[in-house]
């Protein structure tokens, strides 16, 4: 399967992005609940207060992109303006999740290769 990325979503989209290259492996995905409070009594006892949902963190690198990559890109960034819309991620399994892009794109990594229309 093709990691792809649908403005609002993958039925229809407005906006997206299907890289040529596939994400460099090993994914980085992770789960937690970063709301819990915890504490411990005196007597041993602990108590947990959850105040929130699970949340799922993807981290995807890639590398030899292409400059039609590298724009396009960038035009997607720029449709969900980093965090503020939802968008549909498709990981490598097909599986759809609804996120919200958390980091800043940093294009600075990108640097051209003279002898290929390349982006590392």
């Amino acid at each position: 399967m093709a990691t792809g990325f649908y403005y609002p979503d993958k039925a229809a989209p407005t906006a997206q992005w299907v890289p040529t290259r596939q994400p460099l492996f090993p994914l980085s995905e992770s789960a937690d609940y970063p709301r819990q409070a915890s504490a411990e009594t005196a007597g041993g006892a602990l108590y947990v207060q959850d105040q929130g949902v699970r949340r799922e963190r993807f981290e995807l690198r890639f590398s030899g992109l292409t400059e039609a990559d590298r724009t396009a890109a960038l035009a997607f960034f720029d449709a969900v303006k980093k965090s503020v819309r939802t968008f549909e991620y498709e990981d490598w399994r097909g599986d759809l999740h609804t996120v919200r892009w958390m980091s800043a794109f940093d294009f600075n990594t990108f640097t051209k290769d003279a002898t290929a229309d390349r982006c590392s």
